[in-house]
């Protein structure tokens, strides 16, 4: 397991009646989060879809790596015309004009990673999408943050592997509150994982986090 769930396991085993109530962690109660199950090479018809259908007033999404925004950007730029992305690796005269821009409302849909997180504070973000779900945990909160401010409404949606099952569990214990699953109709977002062959002898049910293992 990656080192950040497994400090989280550590954390909640040897805490299970634990409620974390930090101020961050309170600020996100009022988002509408959800989460969806989609392969890796499927992430980003699954953005086209989910953008289609939410239509955000406006929206960052996020990813991890600098590569992997430029990328997006230029698979989903024909698509929407108002998009843009942002990261270090950009000239500093440009990262303002995105950021002005998009406080403009000119710019609706901003890729983003989470080093610049930090210095997005436009009140009309309507959507935060996960488009890769963070190494570090703690910025999950930081990331969905960005919306549901000053009262106004906010939808945060995660994208998350088959195989990331683990991770999502340990973003709801950080956060104190269960996920729940959203799908776009008629659109298979993942192939469905071969279960193992059942042996004679049955295994006891394995455990995450005090908790039953979820299937995503």
């Amino acid at each position: 397991l990656p080192a950040d769930v497994m400090r989280l396991k550590d954390r909640y085993m040897s805490a299970p009646e634990h409620v974390n109530v930090s101020p961050a962690v309170l600020t996100v109660e009022k988002i509408d989060q959800k989460y969806v199950t989609v392969d890796e090479d499927r992430k980003t018809e699954m953005l086209l879809k989910v953008l289609e259908r939410e239509q955000p007033r406006q929206c960052i999404i996020f990813v991890e790596r600098k590569r992997g925004a430029d990328r997006l950007y230029r698979n989903i730029k024909a698509h929407h015309l108002k998009a843009a992305a942002i990261h270090g690796d950009l000239p500093q005269p440009q990262r303002e004009r995105i950021m002005q821009a998009f406080r403009d409302g000119k710019i609706t849909v901003l890729i983003a990673t989470d080093v610049m997180s930090r210095g997005i504070d436009v009140l009309g973000i309507s959507h935060i999408i996960n488009y890769d779900l963070p190494n570090d945990l703690e910025n999950y909160v930081h990331r969905i943050g960005r919306t549901g401010r000053m009262g106004a409404d906010g939808i945060a949606i995660s994208f998350v592997t088959p195989e990331q099952g683990e991770v999502l569990t340990a973003i709801e214990h950080l956060i104190n509150r269960e996920i729940p699953a959203d799908r776009i109709e008629g659109f298979e977002a993942f192939t469905p994982r071969v279960k193992p062959a059942k042996t004679d002898a049955p295994k006891p049910a394995a455990k995450v986090f005090g908790r039953g293992r979820r299937q995503y």
